[in-house]
Parts: C-alpha cells; sequence; structure tokens
C-alpha cells in the first residue's frame, strides 16, 4: 500500500496547488489519478477487511472526532469580529 500512496502522490509532486475539478489537467491525467486513487482505496478496503474494521462506520466516527476537535472556524469568530471581516 505505501507504493501505491508513493505513486499517488507522486502524481501531484510537481503540480503545486490543484484546482477544484483539475480544469488545466488533460485526460490522461485525470485518468492516470484515478487509477492510482482506485489502487490506494482497493488497498485501504482490503486491509480493512483483513483487519475486520468497519471501513464506514470508522470513516464516520473519525468525522464527529475532527468536528468536536476543530470546530468550523465561523463558531469561533465573535459577531463583533465577523462585521471586521
Amino acid at each position: 500500500m505505501v507504493g501505491e500512496v508513493g505513486e499517488l502522490s507522486e502524481i501531484f509532486q510537481w503540480k503545486g496547488e490543484v484546482k477544484r475539478g483539475l480544469e488545466d489537467w488533460d485526460e490522461s491525467e485525470k485518468e492516470h489519478l484515478g487509477e492510482e486513487l482506485s489502487d490506494v482505496l482497493l488497498y485501504l478496503i482490503r486491509l480493512a477487511d483483513i483487519c475486520g474494521i468497519d471501513l464506514a462506520h470508522a470513516a464516520l466516527n473519525k468525522i464527529i472526532k475532527n468536528a468536536i476537535k476543530y470546530p468550523p472556524l465561523h463558531s469561533c469568530i465573535t459577531k463583533e469580529q465577523s462585521s471586521s471581516l
């Protein structure tokens, strides 16, 4: 799996910031990205299966924990602070 993650990260290594939708990528680059993302996803699913982890349940729990640990920024801003933004 580490090798697959390396291949995935290599795609982004020289891209800099990537725009949503990959507007400036050609179709072959998008296809390659999809293949590498799929490889990583399949390894994760298989690993979770072998370990007996319900991946969907674990992901939802992690989202909830992160929401508690890192609340949205707007909830931390007072009314006075928001008017100065």
